[in-house]
C-alpha cells in the first residue's frame, strides 16, 4: 500500500512516500481504507522524536482518519465490511497517513447516513 512514513526522526526532509505492507486486522480490530486524514501539531512532534516513546521505523505518521471498513478481526460484531467509520487511533499508535490503517475501538465510530 502507499503511505507516507520517516525511517528516522527530523523535519519534514524525512517524510518519504512509498510501498509498505498492508496491514492486517488483529482480534477486535479492522482495517480502515483511508478517504481522509489530517495533519496536526503532534504529527510534527512525532516526526521530530519529541513526542515521546519508543519509535519503530518505518513509522507511518498520522491518527485521525475517516474511511471505509475493508476488513474485519475476530470479535468485531458491530461493523461490517464496507460501513463508513471515523476517528483517532488510540493513545501511542500512528498510522493514518497510508491507504490502509489498523484501528481498535473506542477509536472509531460509524460515519452517520449522508
Amino acid at each position: 500500500m502507499k503511505a507516507a512514513y520517516i525511517q528516522k526522526f527530523g523535519g519534514p526532509e524525512v517524510l518519504t512516500y512509498g510501498d509498505l505492507p498492508d496491514p492486517t486486522a488483529g482480534p477486535g480490530q479492522i482495517v480502515v481504507d483511508t478517504v481522509a486524514t489530517s495533519i496536526n501539531a503532534a504529527d510534527w512532534k512525532v516526526c521530530a522524536g519529541e513526542y515521546g516513546g519508543q519509535a519503530k521505523f518505518p513509522l507511518i505518521l498520522g491518527r485521525d482518519f475517516s474511511g471505509v471498513v475493508s476488513a474485519l478481526g475476530a470479535g468485531v460484531q458491530d461493523l461490517k465490511v464496507g460501513d463508513e467509520v471515523f476517528g483517532v487511533l488510540e493513545g501511542g499508535r500512528d498510522g493514518t497517513y497510508a491507504r490502509r490503517s489498523p484501528s481498535a475501538p473506542p477509536s472509531w465510530r460509524r460515519s452517520p447516513p449522508t
